[in-house]
């Protein structure tokens, strides 16, 4: 797979370095699609004609990876039709292939280019799990698939842990706000109580709330290193609260309720949005 980092999408403003960047990738992504893409009401004939589904995943990220991720088992279980993975498709690191689609025993990896969601149907952007579910007739839970099996970890377990990273989709959703910063902070204070703050120390960009939250709370913290770490991390806790982010699909996928603390727009206009999570609006 193209691993591409996306790190230009991650910065509060744009200067003139990362704006040429930025349409450097853009260029380059544009470049691997397929010149007729496959209109999204025309997939599930194909499919069942050819019995294979290529996937190729657009954007990098794991929420972008795993909303596709349910497709594999289900298409294969339900009409025995194969999945195979595109090489073209676009991932921000190989953490990302490796735990969405190496674990998953139900793809192969082709270096054909393939199909990504293209002008879907009317009235199904709000759960895009599901509407993919739905647009190849198959029976789902309309929640994402992975194949990691969750460990305890003994000093987070019954905890309330506090996720505040959050993917290249950051800056559109008003996380380098400082008014953002202000609601967050008062939300912990009048409705969290104690908690464990997670970490990462993979961060490419600077997040100055988990300084902002490390300075108001002075909280226990926890480090998770890689994308198993945080789902042990997710697993073990008792109550979760995450941003609108890669976690908040991740946590969907291991069958676990959690608070996803949202800004900018309400909830009900979110693209990865999950039956099993429980959307705030802090707006």
């Amino acid at each position: 797979m193209l691993i591409l980092s996306e790190n230009f999408k991650m910065r509060p403003k744009h200067n003139w370095y990362s704006k040429i960047i930025r349409k450097y990738c853009k260029i380059r992504i544009n470049l691997i699609k397929p010149e007729n893409p496959i209109r999204d009401e025309n997939i599930k004939e194909k499919v069942e004609k050819e019995r294979e589904l290529v996937i190729q995943v657009t954007c990098g990220g794991l929420g972008d990876h795993l909303i596709y991720s349910s497709l594999p088992e289900l298409l294969w279980k339900q009409k025995g039709i194969k999945t195979l993975i595109s090489d073209k498709s676009i991932v921000r690191s190989q953490a990302i292939r490796d735990f969405v689609w190496t674990l998953n025993p139900y793809v192969e990896f082709t270096d054909r280019k393939g199909w990504y969601t293209y002008k879907g149907q009317p009235n199904t952007f709000l759960i895009v799990d599901k509407s993919l579910q739905e647009l190849f007739g198959l029976e789902g839970n309309g929640h994402p698939k992975v194949y990691y099996k969750a460990k305890l970890i003994k000093q987070l377990n019954g905890k309330t842990v506090v996720d505040p990273s959050f993917g290249a989709a950051g800056k559109a959703n008003g996380y380098f706000e400082d008014a953002f910063y202000q609601r967050f902070i008062e939300y912990l204070k009048n409705d969290v109580g104690k908690f464990v703050l997670i970490t990462h120390n993979h961060d490419k960009f600077k997040n100055k709330l988990v300084q902002v939250i490390k300075t108001v709370f002075k909280p226990n913290c926890y480090c998770a290193n890689t994308i198993e770490n945080l789902a042990d991390v997710l697993f073990s806790a008792n109550k979760r609260y995450l941003l609108h982010s890669g976690g908040a699909s991740l946590s969907a996928a291991l069958n676990l309720e959690s608070n996803i603390l949202n800004y900018v727009k309400p909830s009900t206009y979110l693209a990865f949005k999950y039956p099993i999570n429980h959307y705030i609006d802090l707006i």
